[in-house]
């Protein structure tokens, strides 16, 4: 009996069913000068019936989700409006999206930050997404078809594209107090076309609108948005920066007019930086290891001198979509996204400190070089193309 008087109990515990659970959270510009909240909230009650009338997507008349906004001077004064609408407490402890506007990102990320680290019921492992050409309550009101909810559609398609996910709030939340380094965010895009393309049955049969990744985000060192990379330079962005899971390269064959596809699955990089007097050059090294998914060329590729020429043509790929990127971003943005100060940083602390405050102009001037070293472990189940005649078989 003594013991059970000293046993704590669950004073602040709080019901399910007062509880109102999102999963996507929203931030944009509101037009005097505050912020506007959305949260992308479920409905439970709906869930079963949205199954019903879509197959499991999340274009059905009875959404399992509602989108609330709220308005004020900052973030919690917003949410504290947004709540005025709700008849269940919000909880935020369960988000796993972060969307923001792209007139929010380019105006600055400092002055909304400060309550997704000071809250330790909101999870830092989440990821957050810039709303290319969009406002985030726009994004938040698209039906994904694919998705009841769908905030989910964003996380898995950043994952398709092998990228690894649920790092985003953290990593910009490093990247701010370094005095090097800036953030990065993958950009989404309502629609499932890019810019350019016309789809002559957009969203497929069900009419949705979709989105898609839309390339990266590139902030500078006060957090705002200076413009964007596309797809394919963020990819490589991120393999540079280790956080690349997979990855296709394709590429043309010299003597042949055919091309091919490897898919490399494991994917790592080196750093290497080097001082020649008051000269920095860096040295990019990029690793990877796959099989060919794809030959459109008349190699054999069974023979040891044809699946040399093949590692070679896709490691010179490599290296040219990897310097471009490279030198895009020096000469575009003039920011080190890819880290390379924090690289300086650990192993020469003595230079670093007498580079860090000049370190957008030193990543500009430095000299980058990279080199691609690849490993063919498989062919398939074929050497040359089955499709070809043998007088058409370059052996």
């Amino acid at each position: 009996m003594l013991t059970l008087l000293l046993t704590a109990g669950c004073w602040d515990s709080s019901e399910v069913n007062d509880l109102a659970l999102e999963l996507a959270w929203g931030i944009d510009s509101a037009k005097d000068k505050g912020v506007m909240i959305s949260a992308q909230v479920i409905a439970p009650f709906r869930i079963g019936s949205a199954q019903k009338s879509s197959g499991g997507g999340g274009g059905g008349q009875d959404k399992p989700y509602f989108v609330v906004t709220g308005t004020g001077k900052d973030t919690l004064d917003a949410v504290q409006q947004m709540q005025t609408k709700l008849s269940r407490q919000v909880y935020r402890a369960h988000r796993r999206v972060i969307v923001i506007g792209e007139a929010q990102a380019r105006k600055g990320l400092k002055e909304v930050l400060d309550t997704y680290s000071r809250d330790p019921n909101l999870k830092l492992r989440s990821d957050i997404f810039i709303v290319r050409g969009g406002t985030a309550e726009e994004f938040l009101n698209v039906a994904y078809p694919l998705e009841d909810i769908p905030g989910m559609g964003a996380l898995k398609e950043y994952s398709q594209i092998g990228t690894l996910k649920e790092m985003g709030l953290i990593n910009l939340m490093i990247s701010s107090i370094s005095d090097g380094n800036c953030p990065a965010l993958p950009a989404i895009a309502i629609g499932f076309d890019t810019p350019g393309q016309e789809s002559a049955q957009q969203g497929g049969s069900s009419g949705e609108k979709g989105f898609h990744i839309a390339g990266t985000g590139i902030f500078d060192n006060d957090l705002k948005l200076l413009g964007f990379i596309d797809v394919n330079e963020g990819k490589v962005l991120r393999w540079i920066k280790g956080e690349l899971g997979k990855l296709i390269v394709t590429s043309q064959i010299a003597g042949d007019n055919g091309k091919i596809s490897m898919d490399l699955n494991k994917l790592n990089s080196k750093v290497q930086p080097i001082f020649e007097g008051d000269n920095i050059k860096i040295q990019v090294t990029l690793i990877g290891q796959g099989m060919i998914r794809e030959n459109n060329t008349g190699f054999d590729l069974t023979q040891p001198h044809n699946l040399n020429l093949v590692q070679e043509a896709l490691e010179k790929q490599v290296e040219t979509n990897a310097y471009q990127t490279i030198t895009k971003v020096q000469d575009k943005f003039g920011t080190d996204v890819f880290e390379f100060g924090e690289v300086i940083h650990r192993k020469y602390p003595s230079r670093w400190r007498s580079l860090k405050d000049n370190w957008n102009q030193e990543f500009r001037k430095a000299e980058i070089s990279v080199k691609a070293k690849l490993t063919i472990r498989k062919i398939g189940v074929t050497g040359p193309s089955l499709h070809l005649k043998e007088r058409e078989i370059k052996k």
